[in-house]
């Protein structure tokens, strides 16, 4: 397992560099930055066992999305890479981008690297995915292009995410809002119903006797504490139940298990792995290499696993096609498969890929809209059951208080 390790160096010319590399370990990174003719002044380790996933580290999207497509036009116009980047660090919008821009530079200019392999060095400013197409479009020498692909890629992938995170934010504001009033009609409106029923000595119900109960040691310094503790342990399980890979297998099998929102984010997974596979195809990568890259690129455990197996099996020929070794990993719907199966006969898989993903984001889009109505009926009934147990606790108290009244 590659650890990942931030480092600040000095290189020939006396500039100061800085950014992020993989490596077996200290030794092998400190051996790696003295063959790219860099004097480390600091080099410390960024995985742990707590440590944050990678897309919270890494570059925004939208400024590695300016970068490749400033680049690309960059190209086109005959600018030399050298002013290219001189350029683009000048615009960079954070320093720590800016420096590994210029880290960059300094690797392909005066280390003699690719540019690719000096992306590489920087897994938490560019995905393995940029780094393989720019890999392929320098093999091609069509680099420009690439990064224009690349481009379009994160730009599609941006809008199609906040598609996404738009369709799952509603119905989540519309249960936290509902939870809420629930709890203050419950622990709140009902107990001063119960104050008035005590002021006429009316006996209450069992029921409401049971919800005052709750509340008055729910409402206690102790249980608060024990509670804040319970939260606390029970986050804190599941944070590092979540960091093992059964922990985080189930968890995602349990996501993608969900009604209705396990079936579009089971169509997202599969909609973004098709345009990623179809994109690093055209890119002129080879289909186990692009396997490779996807994996990390599902962000889902379950998919990612069905992918490393279908790339193993056709890695040691024990599946002919791309298509046999998807449906041998039982993940992936047939209709996925099937499409697969005519881009390989066809010659085109990439092509049927693009076109699984147009299906599936269509898909997604179904649902997205069908979702946050559902959830709002749903929420409603649910408010509307609550009401209605509150009125019964209640009404039986207030009958015998009109009665005692009159």
């Amino acid at each position: 397992m590659s650890l990942t390790f931030t480092y600040r160096a000095r290189a020939a010319s006396g500039e100061i560099v800085a950014g992020t590399m993989r490596s077996l370990d200290r030794a092998a990174a400190l051996a790696a930055l003295r063959e790219r003719r860099l004097v480390p002044s600091e080099l410390r380790s960024a995985t742990g066992a707590f440590s944050l996933p990678r897309f919270f580290r890494r570059s925004p999207a939208r400024e590695r999305l300016a970068f490749f497509r400033a680049y690309a036009a960059l190209e086109d116009a005959g600018i030399d890479f050298s002013t290219a980047f001189s350029l683009l660090s000048e615009q960079a919008r954070s320093p720590r981008f800016r420096d590994a821009l210029s880290a960059i530079r300094s690797d392909v200019e005066r280390g003699g690297e690719k540019l690719w392999k000096a992306m590489s060095h920087r897994p938490d400013e560019f995905t393995d995915l940029e780094v393989a197409m720019v890999a392929a479009g320098e093999e091609a020498g069509n680099r420009a292009e690439i990064f224009d692909r690349i481009a379009h890629f994160l730009e599609r992938d941006a809008r199609f995410r906040k598609q996404l995170s738009a369709a799952l934010f509603y119905p989540a504001i519309v249960v936290c809002t509902a939870a809420a009033v629930t709890f203050y009609l419950l622990f709140v409106v009902v107990p001063q119903f119960a104050n008035l029923f005590a002021s006429f000595n009316v006996r209450s119900s069992p029921v409401l006797d049971t919800l005052l109960f709750l509340r008055s040691a729910s409402s206690s310094p102790q249980t608060l504490l024990l509670a804040a503790l319970c939260a606390l342990a029970g986050f804190a399980t599941l944070l590092f139940f979540a960091q093992t890979p059964a922990g985080a297998m189930a968890l995602d099998r349990a996501r993608l298990g969900l009604p209705l929102i396990g079936a579009m984010l089971r169509k997202a997974a599969v909609a973004r792995l098709s345009r990623v596979l179809a994109t690093l195809l055209e890119s002129g990568v080879n289909q186990l290499r692009a396997l490779e890259v996807a994996t990390p690129v599902a962000e889902s455990p379950v998919f990612a696993a069905a992918l490393e197996l279908a790339r193993q099996r056709v890695a040691v020929g024990a599946c002919a096609t791309l298509d046999e070794a998807l449906a041998l990993t039982g993940v992936f719907e047939p209709m996925a498969i099937g499409f697969v199966r005519v881009g390989s006969q066809a010659g085109d898989v990439p092509g049927m890929l693009l076109k699984i993903c147009e299906y599936y984001e269509e898909d997604v889009e179904s649902l997205a809209t069908v979702i946050p109505t559902l959830a709002q009926t749903i929420v409603t009934l649910g408010l509307g059951v609550v009401v209605a147990f509150i009125v019964y606790v209640v009404y039986v108290p207030l009958t015998t208080l009109a009665t005692s009244v009159r």
